[in-house]
């Protein structure tokens, strides 16, 4: 009897320990499948990628753009200075019909000059431009970093191009050698053939992945110029192809450059200024006296300046045009070689199986036709940035 009750005390000790530990087991595996949802959710937060069209990259870019955020707070400033100036040029012109008085202004300490560039309108005009001189600066730093953002966007289509032609041929080097050991099985190509086809691999391997590192430091450079965190994962939803432009009217896209360019305007405006400030210097000082001439000569230099500037511009223009349809002239060649060089792989590997050339000769027709795309990929990219200038020439600029 003491020995049935031992046995049975024992048998329930072991019941007890085997429904712990099961009830042990299923709480690990809960906590294992907690945590494993955790890390589920955890990746899924690492792995947001946020989709980038060209527009929607630009507008990334000025939300971004220390520069903007600087330039528009100095137009903060320029804006509260002209308010301050316009009340100080109002007690002067006050002042002036009571009696002439001595206002000292920069290079100007003369009551009679001074008085004349009042009447004139050279100091309303100055005022003016440098409120319009901020506001030109907000301008043209904002098309610089559009200039920029849509230089980064083809770069990076361009070697992300590159990437995929490098995946192409890859993919192309891996079925020749797998299509050579099934023949090396059967008796059609040497053991030394198939060793030829696997270097040909090797070397797609290689190109491979220096175009990925090529890949990857584009990527870096990108979101450097977006200001975007350099862990921020994204996708570019634009392709790189040869884009659609209205037909170009040479007189007419010079004579557009010339009234919106920037630096235009304020050469313009800086010679307009120096000629009134030597209207007001010929009241009291005559053209023989040495205050004359030297403003005379800052006229000249202000007038050159605005030549040479309308020149710069107009050059642009012209160099913009006729690189764009150099560029567009040139994609047909590329493209007729990228046919030439398929129809070298295709002869090349049916003459390979036929014993009429080597693994080697089949190498150079995929190196060509890799070449080949990759030229063509660089002169699509060469018209767009040459599309790129043109347009940015036309317009107010992107710099003085």
């Amino acid at each position: 009897m003491k020995k049935t009750v031992i046995i049975f005390g024992i048998t329930m000790s072991l019941m007890i320990s085997l429904i712990a530990q099961g009830s042990a087991y299923g709480q690990e595996e809960i906590l294992e499948e907690e945590v494993s949802n955790q890390e589920d959710l955890v990746i899924e937060e690492e792995v947001v990628i946020i989709e980038l069209s060209l527009e929607e990259t630009i507008e990334y870019a000025l939300e971004n753009s220390l520069d903007m955020k600087v330039i528009r707070s100095a137009l903060d400033v320029a804006e509260i200075v002209y308010e301050d100036d316009i009340r100080d040029l109002r007690d002067l012109k006050r002042n002036l019909k009571v009696e002439p008085r001595l206002f000292i202004m920069a290079g100007v300490d003369d009551a009679t000059v001074q008085k004349k560039l009042v009447e004139n309108g050279y100091m309303e005009k100055g005022t003016l431009f440098s409120l319009n001189r901020a506001k030109w600066d907000v301008e043209t730093t904002e098309n610089k970093v559009k200039y920029n953002v849509e230089k980064a966007y083809f770069d990076l289509l361009q070697v992300e191009k590159e990437l995929q032609i490098a995946e192409e041929n890859l993919a192309l080097a891996q079925k020749q050698y797998d299509h050579g050991k099934l023949r090396l099985d059967v008796g059609m190509i040497s053991q030394q053939q198939l060793l030829g086809l696997e270097f040909n691999l090797s070397q797609a391997m290689s190109a491979h992945e220096s175009a990925r590192m090529y890949y990857g430091l584009q990527k870096m450079s990108f979101r450097n110029t977006l200001g975007m965190p350099f862990d921020k994962e994204f996708e570019l939803t634009d392709t790189i192809e040869v884009r659609e432009y209205e037909e170009i009217d040479l007189e007419a896209s010079i004579e557009s450059a010339l009234e919106e360019n920037l630096a235009v305007r304020m050469a313009k405006e800086n010679y307009e200024l120096t000629e009134l400030m030597l209207e007001a210097v010929a009241v009291k000082y005559p053209d023989i006296t040495y205050r004359y001439r030297t403003q005379a000569a800052e006229v000249a230099k202000a007038e050159q300046s605005y030549v040479q500037t309308k020149n710069g511009i107009e050059m642009q223009v012209r160099a913009s045009v006729v690189g764009l349809h150099t560029a567009e002239k040139q994609i047909a060649t590329f493209e007729k070689a990228v046919f030439q060089a398929s129809e070298g792989v295709r002869i090349a590997e049916l003459s390979f199986e036929l014993g009429q050339n080597t693994a080697t000769e089949v190498a150079q027709a995929n190196l060509n036709l890799m070449n080949a795309k990759k030229n063509l990929a660089q002169q699509i990219h060469a018209f767009n940035m040459a599309l790129l200038d043109y347009k940015y020439s036309v317009g107010i600029g992107k710099g003085f």
